[in-house]
């Protein structure tokens, strides 16, 4: 009976280890806690959830920012952490607050757009999202990831 069980039991096991290889795990985002998380740039503590930005590091340190600005600020300015160590940056639709992937999202730029830093940049999850904020206003400029990284930051001006 044991002949039959063992070689039954291997291989079950096998399929079990297997089927777990080549997944990609995918990092997650840490939720913000505004009464104790502060921004990584400026100090202030992230009390607008829905301006909150985080990056995420191969090694997965955690490092967030109450404004895109100060994020990108923080990897292109300041040098902080070098972009080869950034597995995932992260922002929120700012009409939901649903965490997105930097590359993946849209933004909307226009000077007079509150945001905690007074950066004038916004997220959403998707091009409609952003289009549809844009239309609401009658102005802003409608940003994806490339011209995003050619805006011209305050600290550029």
């Amino acid at each position: 009976m044991k002949k039959f069980i063992m070689p039954f039991i291997m291989s079950g096991m096998f399929i079990f280890i297997a089927s777990g290889c080549g997944k990609e795990e995918t990092i997650q985002p840490v939720e913000v806690n505004a009464e104790v998380d502060v921004c990584e740039v400026c100090n202030m503590n992230i009390a607008h959830e829905h301006y909150a930005t985080e990056l995420i590091t191969v090694d997965g340190d955690v490092y967030k920012f109450d404004d895109i600005g100060c994020m990108i600020e923080f990897v292109h300015k300041d040098k902080s952490v070098s972009e080869d160590e950034i597995a995932v940056q992260y922002v929120r639709d700012v009409d939901t607050g649903e965490w997105v992937e930097l590359e993946e999202a849209f933004h909307v730029y226009y000077e007079d757009i509150w945001t905690p830093m007074a950066n004038g940049v916004i997220s959403f999850k998707d091009m409609e999202g952003a289009e549809k904020y844009i239309e609401k206003i009658g102005k802003g400029q409608l940003l994806d990831y490339k011209a995003l990284l050619e805006h011209p930051w305050e600290w550029y001006r």
